[in-house]
């Protein structure tokens, strides 16, 4: 269940630069609290939100960084494809720990189950689509379910027309007829349900790839419903781009945060090499009332103590715990990535649940070995030797590199 902070109201720890939200704890995964920053501008936009490209990031371009598809997952100086294992330990790591319960075992929320209709259809999907090759339907933001009784469209993303402009945020004003590139028949979180006892329930997120424009297009709480999806909430990400939502801005993600470029993908862990970070849970009430960087929204289900980690905490399994040589390509994959990169608290849900994709080439061995681990393996990581650097902005993602 979700408790919205009323509107208007944006409350930062003292070195928070971004944002969160909260879930209910069942799977652990991602969804939207209603906190605005005032912004009444319902002008559309004839393009992305503002980047730093050529002002302060240094190209704009995939590099050598992940891919999903054909596109970037991010720029590859991107804070989620930058290592992390030679940053120092967060001075109140134990007390994050203790917080979060050192015994909590990882939970990889994610199945090989990829029929949608089966009830062990677990995981968020993904759908990749040329949005060039076809219409993009009208949407309305709106949802039955009692607790989300505040409106999610003033920081949403959507487009309009035929050229599909891009219109931040999409307000009834400025988007009376709003669009998604959600195709016929796409993938989403716990499958497609037209029965009329169907919601409530449920993120139902739906993650697009437009691989025309490299765009990510992710929406929470989606259901098709009298013909049309109804969704509570939406957000555009350019994926050559290092720009963040607007301080204070949800995504389809509590944190506002993109939710693909940090899920653990099948595909990947089963090439052995994870090149991001990933994305974790844990009960909002264990999650302080703040956010940092490079979060944009918080929850306020916790308090404002300091032994809570503040949405968006970095944490990393410690170099000390030694990755058996026995376990599966992909459980090996999945611990060096928290080693290396990282898992970011993007939401509220069950403890040190793990989001992943639905796939059948997901191994029971490895989801076995995995959630053999527990959070005393862990430690928060200090991101402030970065954001020090000069270049930093707390509006951009990017990791600028070390003084020479």
């Amino acid at each position: 269940m979700r408790w919205p902070l009323p509107l208007g109201l944006v409350i930062a720890s003292a070195a928070a630069c971004g944002g969160g939200g909260d879930d209910a704890a069942g799977d652990g995964d991602g969804d939207v609290t209603d906190v605005t920053d005032g912004n009444d501008d319902d002008a559309p936009t004839d393009g992305p939100p503002p980047d730093f490209c050529g002002v302060m990031d240094s190209g704009c371009g995939g590099g050598d960084g992940p891919m999903i598809g054909p596109c970037p997952s991010l720029p590859a100086d991107h804070i989620f494809n930058t290592r992390v294992d030679g940053l120092p330990v967060h001075p109140d790591s134990d007390a994050f720990i203790a917080t979060i319960g050192g015994t909590r075992r990882v939970h990889l929320d994610l199945g090989m189950e990829t029929d949608q209709q089966a009830a062990d259809y677990y995981g968020i999907p993904y759908n990749l689509v040329d949005g060039s090759s076809f219409t993009w339907p009208s949407v309305v933001y709106a949802s039955s379910d009692p607790d989300m009784s505040w409106n999610p469209r003033p920081e949403s993303d959507c487009a309009i027309g035929t050229s599909h402009t891009f219109v931040q945020p999409c307000t009834a004003a400025a988007a009376p007829t709003p669009l998604l590139p959600i195709p016929a028949s796409p993938l989403v979180e716990g499958g497609i349900n037209t029965a009329a006892d169907h919601m409530p329930y449920g993120d139902h997120h739906i993650l697009v790839v437009d691989t025309a424009t490299c765009w990510l297009w992710e929406t929470y709480h989606a259901y098709f419903t009298a013909g049309a999806w109804n969704i509570f909430g939406s957000a555009a990400f350019d994926l050559r781009s290092n720009a963040l939502r607007p301080d204070g801005w949800t995504s389809a993600d509590a944190a506002g945060f993109p939710i693909l470029p940090l899920l653990l993908r099948a595909d990947e862990a089963s090439t052995g090499t994870i090149r991001h970070a990933l994305r974790f849970t844990i009960q909002s009430n264990k999650i302080r009332i703040g956010y940092v960087w490079p979060a944009r929204h918080l929850t306020s289900n916790g308090t404002t103590s300091t032994n809570l980690p503040p949405m968006g905490q970095l944490f990393r399994l410690k170099a000390s715990y030694q990755i058996p040589a026995s376990y599966t390509t992909q459980a090996r994959a999945i611990l060096q990535a928290m080693k290396t990169y990282g898992m970011y608290i993007a939401d509220g849900g069950s403890d040190m649940y793990v989001q992943g994709d639905p796939s059948g080439a997901w191994q029971a061995q490895t989801i076995s070995q995995v959630q053999s681990v527990e959070a005393s393996s862990f430690e928060a990581v200090d991101l402030g030797p970065i954001m020090s650097r000069p270049g930093w902005s707390e509006d951009s993602g990017r990791a600028p590199p070390p003084s020479p």
